[in-house]
């Protein structure tokens, strides 16, 4: 696991919606800015703020807070 992907993984979904907790659960997708081919899918969590994510490139990004 390369903790330094997930760190520049979260800051480009950060810079898209803040860093506040929402209101809801919602969830999106960009595309990956790890590895600039796959899709990357994420969740922000209404109770707590932590993000989960997955490139849906095979050997990418993937973590759950």
């Amino acid at each position: 696991m390369d903790f330094q992907n997930i760190i520049k993984a979260r800051q480009a979904i950060t810079d898209k919606h803040g860093t506040k907790k929402p209101q809801l659960t919602f969830g999106g997708e960009m595309p990956c800015p790890i590895c600039d081919k796959g899709t990357l899918g994420y969740q922000i969590s209404a109770v707590n703020g932590h993000i989960n994510a997955s490139c849906e490139t095979e050997e990418c990004v993937h973590w759950m807070e």
